[in-house]
C-alpha cells in the first residue's frame, strides 16, 4: 500500500475525494489530488480549550481535542469535543456548544440513525456506580433528552452506540467491571433494551462491527489477553477470531472494511509497547498494516494508539489513522491507498 503522512493533522471523516482534518480546534478539507491542498472548512467557538489544543502536550493532558465529527442530512454537523457536543450549521464555519458535558470529558462516540435521530451514552470514572444515561436528540443537535438510563449500581459507563443496518437496531457496549460488561441492542429507541450478553472481560468492548450473518467485536481489557471475536446472529455462539496485542479502544466500519488499533496502557497481561493497526474486509480474515512504539511520555498524557475517521465514501481509496501519544507519528494522519 502507498503510504502518506499530514504531520500535525488528525483525520475526522473521509469522503471520496477529500477528508476532513483537525488542527487543534480549526478544521480543514484535504484534497486528495496529489498536491495535499486544502481549504479551510471551520473551527470550534470554545475560548476555554483552544489555547491548549494548540499544542501536543497541553492537548494531550487537558484533552482539548476534538475527537469524532458527524455530517448530517441537513447539511448540518456535530463535533465531539472536550466538555461538549459542537454544532455547524449548514454553510457555517463555527460550532456552537449545543450539549454541556457535565461528567467526563466527552462521549465516545454519536450514533446517528437513518432517521435522523442522534444517540450518545455517558462515559466518565464513575467509581461510585452511580445511574448512567443515554441522551438522544430528534432535531440534529439543537436539543436533548434523557432516552434511557441504567439504574444506579448497575454499569460504570457507556462504551459506544452503534447502528446495525441488517437488522435496523442500534446496539450499546458498557464496561468496565464483573456484570457490568454488556453487549444489547434496542429496536424501540431505548424503550427496551435487550441484553445479549453480560458478565466479566470478555464481554468488554467499545467497538462493533456488523455483516449479515454475524457480529464482530473486540475486547478491551487490561485484565486478558485481547482478542477479536465473532457471534452468530441466530444460534449467539461467540468465537474468537484473532488474538491480538492489546486492548482496543478504536475502530471503524466502512462497507465490509473495517479497521481497529490496539493501545498501550499499563497492563500485566498485554506487554506490548507498540500500537498495532489491523484491517479486514470481511471482519473474520485480519492483518497487520502498521505499528507505531509508545512515545516516552506517562499514560496521563494518554495510551498510546491510532484513531479512525468516520467514512463517508461509498468506495474509498485510502485507509486512514492518526497516531496518538506515538513515537514520531502524535498527531500525525497516515493514509494508505487501497
Amino acid at each position: 500500500m502507498t503510504e502518506h503522512k499530514y504531520r500535525g493533522v488528525k483525520a475526522l471523516t473521509v469522503f471520496d475525494d477529500y477528508f476532513i482534518g483537525a488542527v487543534g480546534y480549526r478544521l480543514y478539507k484535504y484534497y486528495f489530488d496529489g498536491k495535499r491542498s486544502k481549504e479551510y472548512v471551520g473551527r470550534i467557538a470554545d475560548c476555554k480549550y483552544v489555547p491548549f489544543s494548540r499544542f501536543s502536550l497541553t492537548r494531550r493532558f487537558m484533552r482539548a481535542e476534538i475527537t469524532a465529527l458527524y455530517h448530517l442530512a441537513d447539511g448540518s454537523s456535530l463535533a465531539i469535543a472536550r466538555k461538549g457536543i459542537f454544532r455547524c450549521e449548514s454553510g457555517a464555519k463555527k460550532f456552537y456548544k449545543c450539549f454541556s458535558i457535565k461528567r467526563g470529558s466527552r462521549p465516545m462516540n454519536l450514533c446517528v440513525t437513518p432517521s435522523g435521530e442522534i444517540f450518545f451514552g455517558e462515559y466518565f470514572a464513575n467509581m461510585g456506580k452511580s445511574a448512567v444515561n443515554i441522551y438522544t436528540s430528534k432535531d440534529g443537535g439543537r436539543s436533548w433528552s434523557i432516552a434511557y438510563a441504567f439504574a444506579e449500581g448497575n454499569i460504570n459507563h457507556i462504551h459506544g452506540l452503534y447502528w446495525d443496518k441488517y437488522t435496523e437496531s442500534m446496539w450499546v457496549v458498557t464496561g468496565d467491571r464483573e456484570q457490568e460488561c454488556i453487549i444489547g441492542y434496542t429496536n424501540d429507541g431505548f424503550k427496551t433494551l435487550n441484553i445479549v450478553f453480560r458478565g466479566g472481560q470478555e464481554y468488554r468492548s467499545c467497538v462493533l462491527f456488523f455483516y449479515p450473518e454475524y457480529v464482530v467485536y473486540a475486547t478491551d481489557s487490561q485484565y486478558i489477553q485481547n482478542e477479536i471475536k465473532c457471534f452468530d446472529r441466530t444460534t449467539r455462539e461467540i468465537r474468537t477470531i484473532q488474538q491480538v496485542q492489546g486492548s482496543v479502544i478504536k475502530g471503524t466500519q466502512c462497507g465490509d472494511r473495517v479497521m481497529i488499533s490496539t493501545a498501550v496502557e499499563p497492563s500485566e497481561v498485554n506487554l506490548s509497547r507498540e500500537s498495532y493497526v489491523w484491517t479486514s474486509d470481511n471482519g473474520l480474515e485480519w492483518q497487520q498494516i502498521y505499528h507505531g512504539t509508545k512515545d516516552c511520555l506517562p499514560s496521563i498524557f494518554q495510551f498510546a494508539l491510532f484513531e479512525f475517521p468516520n467514512y463517508y465514501a461509498e468506495k474509498p481509496k485510502m485507509l486512514l489513522f492518526s497516531g496518538r501519544a506515538v513515537k514520531n507519528d502524535d498527531g500525525v494522519t497516515i493514509t494508505k491507498m487501497l
